[in-house]
């Protein structure tokens, strides 16, 4: 068999995107597409072996999921964050997640607190696994059930466009540095039994704790 870009193995059956979109995944995640490398429709479809109209549905998926970035005049490429840009990124987060959690804390229904409690298990269970791909997208679902609860749309729309390149691109560093992370701290305990108590000061301490415990490095890095 030839050897492929960044050693991707032909698709068996052209017309599934899931399975381009998992290879392409896997291979962001290994290291072997590197943050920042150019990603061309052309050659990923001769690789794969797959029509460019395959391709181009997997790489909306990977967008979505902030693995990819596409730039008009730049291109396709994997997400690349600069120590600065995730500096940016968390601080504006901090300040908005707070807002988020507080307002959670006040309107948070019985569902919102039995989803809450759905999405805490899952990062569990991704942790557990030490599955890397699988614990970043539980985790971002935990603060999305969040962000719904707050009640205040505009806001879950740019939580969002804010934090999935930041989720994607720190699970991929988790990924690459084979980082074990059952051992790491994740702190969501604190913030669902914060929003349940209805106390929102509570909450956007909690919410605060855990995302400065998480990114402090970079938040550190933007003092400096």
């Amino acid at each position: 068999m030839a050897i492929t870009h960044a050693g991707l193995k032909p698709i068996a059956n052209p017309s599934r995107s899931a399975k381009v979109v998992d290879a392409l995944r896997e291979a962001i995640y290994s290291g072997r597409l590197k943050p920042g490398e150019s990603i061309r429709e052309m050659q990923l479809a001769r690789d794969l072996q797959v029509s460019q109209t395959t391709i181009r549905e997997a790489l909306l998926q990977l967008e979505h999921g902030g693995l990819i970035v596409r730039q008009p005049n730049r291109g396709t490429r994997v997400t690349e964050l600069s120590p600065k840009e995730i500096g940016e990124r968390v601080g504006l987060r901090l300040a908005l997640e707070q807002i988020a959690a507080g307002e959670a804390a006040r309107r948070a229904s019985r569902e919102h607190l039995q989803e809450l409690e759905v999405r805490l298990r899952a990062i569990s269970a991704a942790v557990s696994a030490n599955a890397y791909y699988e614990a970043g997208q539980a985790d971002l679902e935990f603060h999305r059930s969040i962000w719904r609860a707050s009640g205040n749309q505009t806001l879950c729309r740019v939580l969002d466009d804010l934090t999935v390149p930041l989720f994607a691109f720190v699970s991929m560093a988790q990924s690459r540095a084979l980082d074990n992370l059952s051992t790491r701290t994740l702190g969501h305990e604190p913030i669902l039994a914060a929003i349940r108590s209805g106390a929102s000061s509570s909450a956007r301490e909690a919410i605060s704790a855990h995302i400065e415990g998480s990114y402090g490095d970079f938040l550190h890095h933007e003092e400096d």
